[in-house]
């Protein structure tokens, strides 16, 4: 079945009502209603998987892009032209799935404000991706976009990636974990707009050797871009195309993502999503002569 709907008035309700649906949750059951999305696409098998293994705890819904949507970070295409085509899927008969065809982050308000709106879940999950999402790869991530979204919202919300998923085990072991981590005090007393992102290393499960709380590594390369010589073209017009990447002389901390990744821990990151620099607003209010005048 496909239909269209109205992501306008959707977007009003869940900036309005959002606060509102998450402070309203069933505190007896945790988590009581999930919500799923992810970035690769609702036939990615790692958030089919991730489904069912929620379906076995919580009413779970998964609410996807209809495809690989990677790099999209918290986009709203959907929201721009005021409504998304949105078709039902069968994953099993314990699971409520929407494929979509919109951005992450247009998935997430789709579910909230529409989809969701009178049952709001307890939790938002974002992945599971195939990257890492390590250092300042988060800026592009379609997969932690979409949980900044949520966030910003209201909700509790974690996105997790780095899942290699042709080792043998390594779906079924990340689901079980990712499960158990959502069931804990850690997770359950997230107030938003804090979120978590995590990354777990793209080896084999028996491999893993443990869990870090880490901090973000710095930016590690920039692209490099060359002029594309094209008789063509006219004097006004330039075409740049990117032929590789640079590395930076920035030796990632020994207590950073990067590292930590690299010996073969998961990490956690702690986020939050409203970028106020509160420490600068006071500061600023005092030297507000030294803006020019309008």
């Amino acid at each position: 079945m496909r239909s269209t709907m109205n992501l306008f008035q959707m977007s009003l309700i869940f900036l309005i009502f959002s606060f509102h649906l998450a402070l309203c949750q069933n505190s007896n059951d945790w988590p009581n209603r999930v919500l799923i999305t992810n970035d690769n696409g609702i036939d990615d098998i790692k958030i089919i998987e991730l489904a069912k293994a929620f379906s076995k705890i919580s009413e779970t819904y998964v609410v996807a892009p209809n495809s690989d949507k990677s790099g999209s970070t918290n986009y709203l295409g959907a929201i721009r032209n005021g409504r998304v085509e949105v078709e039902k899927v069968n994953i099993s008969d314990e699971i409520k799935a929407y494929s979509v065809d919109g951005y992450p982050a247009d998935c997430v308000v789709l579910a909230i404000a529409g989809i969701m709106k009178d049952n709001p879940p307890d939790l938002v999950i974002s992945g599971i991706n195939g990257g890492p999402n390590l250092g300042a790869d988060w800026l592009g991530s379609g997969t932690i976009g979409a949980a900044r979204i949520a966030s910003i919202g209201g909700f509790r919300a974690i996105a997790v990636s780095g899942l290699k998923s042709d080792i043998p085990g390594s779906i079924e072991a990340a689901t079980d974990w990712v499960v158990r981590f959502a069931q804990s005090s850690v997770v359950r007393e997230l107030k938003p707009p804090q979120y978590l992102t995590l990354s777990i290393p793209r080896i084999s499960s028996k491999d893993i050797k443990g869990i870090k709380v880490a901090d973000r590594a710095g930016l590690q390369e920039i692209p490099i871009l060359e002029k594309v010589v094209d008789e063509n073209m006219n004097d006004a017009e330039e075409v740049w195309q990117i032929t590789g990447a640079k590395k930076l002389s920035v030796i990632p901390d020994t207590t950073s993502d990067i590292s930590l990744y690299d010996k073969g821990y998961i990490t956690i990151i702690p986020m939050i999503a409203r970028e106020v620099d509160y420490s600068y607003i006071d500061s600023l209010k005092k030297d507000i002569n030294s803006i020019p005048k309008w």
